[in-house]
């Protein structure tokens, strides 16, 4: 993915800065957009509009452009650095906007900083949150309803869920962590993302208007 990502920025995309913005998502919401489609291009283009959203924010503030235009190209990645399902996004981003007063010219924005990385998280998480209810995800939806593959295909449902927990899905160590080399992290207790423009926002603190939220857990951004 690296390899094409540097071919997209190097052949492909305009000659203008590019910042790569990463959305991942609870374990809940990473087993469901697994086989739902349609699911998984709703979560994107609501990531997609509050990124941009945050980039002509800033470009009204720093230039006054009315009517500031965006550009960016998705990976829908579906597995994690141990091969286990992990369905995310990665979203190369122009890093600023094109100004349609002057011939379209391109405009770089400095980088956002951590309180609007922030801000944008809190954006996405309400927003996908609302299309969970939308969709009748909510914290007391009938759990057939919620996982139709379940019922329809048991095992995969099985190994899906296995594979996003790190989980030892059949045989006689089932259920029992994956066991791992080196890096002794328990994905049980993972704690919030942390550091320079990233940020985690947990559903049942900050969605409190938002009740599906509590069913799926915690948006993490990393730009």
């Amino acid at each position: 993915m690296a390899d094409t990502a540097a071919h997209l920025v190097d052949r492909v995309l305009p000659e203008a800065p590019v910042r790569q913005w990463v959305l991942s998502l609870p374990f809940g919401l990473r087993y469901r957009l697994a086989y739902d489609a349609r699911l998984t291009r709703d979560v994107l283009q609501i990531f997609v509009r509050r990124v941009f959203a945050s980039l002509r924010h800033r470009a009204r503030l720093r230039w006054s452009i009315e009517d500031p235009q965006c550009g960016a190209v998705t990976f829908v990645q579906r597995f994690g650095g141990a091969l286990n399902l992990n369905v995310h996004f990665h979203t190369l981003v122009l890093d600023g906007v094109y100004d349609p007063r002057d011939g379209m010219r391109f405009r770089p924005l400095p980088p956002p900083d951590d309180d609007e990385v922030a801000r944008v998280t809190r954006s996405v998480a309400r927003g996908i949150a609302r299309l969970l209810e939308r969709h009748g995800f909510g914290p007391d939806t009938d759990a057939e309803e919620i996982d139709p593959l379940a019922g329809d295909e048991p095992l995969l449902a099985a190994l899906y869920s296995a594979s996003i927990r790190l989980r030892i899905a059949t045989g006689t160590r089932a259920g029992q962590a994956v066991l791992r080399f080196g890096d002794r992290i328990d994905v049980d207790q993972l704690t919030a993302t942390r550091g320079q423009r990233c940020a985690s926002i947990g559903g049942s603190q900050e969605l409190r208007a938002a009740r599906a939220a509590k069913r799926f857990g915690a948006c993490n951004v990393r730009a």
